[in-house]
């Protein structure tokens, strides 16, 4: 049998898809980046107010929480060491302080909590801190109801017994957002207001 003569087909060049642009056709246009940008920058502006407010209102709680947590840790002290501690509201530097009392106190020293006084063994006591915390950083304590005034700040006494003055203190943040902590000097119990 005899074959069917082959038909050459002739040879064709490379089809549009497979030629490749020249590489000045990659890439982005101007036009395309300064949409993105601006895409960004409304994006950014929209979420900036709502982060910012987020920040702040993280700051208010973490000062809440310090002053809750040093006006239970001085009470607790108080009683377990049976030696009168102080807070201090220090305004004036935007910081919180726990002091350790001396047992004898003289009211009329030039010191916040009288002058240094001596034992029966002649020992000096003093006060000492125990804890010396900043508040975050644009809070501040604007005042305390029910606490002594100091030129700095204001102070409470947890006597021996766990027992200190009813006081509520008010922390405030530069958005205007205020945060009231009350603190029950008899029964050592803590709420919030606001």
């Amino acid at each position: 049998m005899k074959s069917a003569p082959m038909r050459v087909v002739p040879r064709r060049g490379p089809s549009p898809a497979m030629i490749f642009k020249p590489a000045k056709y990659h890439g982005f246009t101007l036009l395309e980046i300064l949409l993105v940008v601006l895409v960004i920058g409304i994006a950014t502006a929209a979420f900036l107010p709502v982060a910012m407010k987020n920040v702040e209102s993280a700051r208010t709680r973490s000062a809440v929480r310090e002053i809750i947590s040093l006006n239970r840790y001085a009470r607790a002290r108080s009683i377990l060491d049976r030696k009168p501690t102080a807070v201090v509201y220090n305004t004036g530097q935007d910081k919180l302080q726990l002091l350790s009392l001396p047992t004898q106190r003289d009211t009329e020293g030039e010191t916040l909590f009288g002058t240094v006084t001596e034992d029966d063994n002649g020992a000096s006591s003093t006060m000492e801190i125990i804890r010396d915390r900043p508040l975050p950083k644009y809070v501040r304590v604007t005042e305390v109801t029910g606490a002594e005034k100091e030129e700095d700040g204001y102070f409470v006494i947890y006597e021996e017994s766990g027992i200190t003055f009813s006081h509520q203190v008010i922390v405030s943040a530069p958005n205007g957002q205020k945060r009231g902590i009350n603190v029950n000097g008899l029964t050592g119990e803590i709420s919030l207001d606001y």
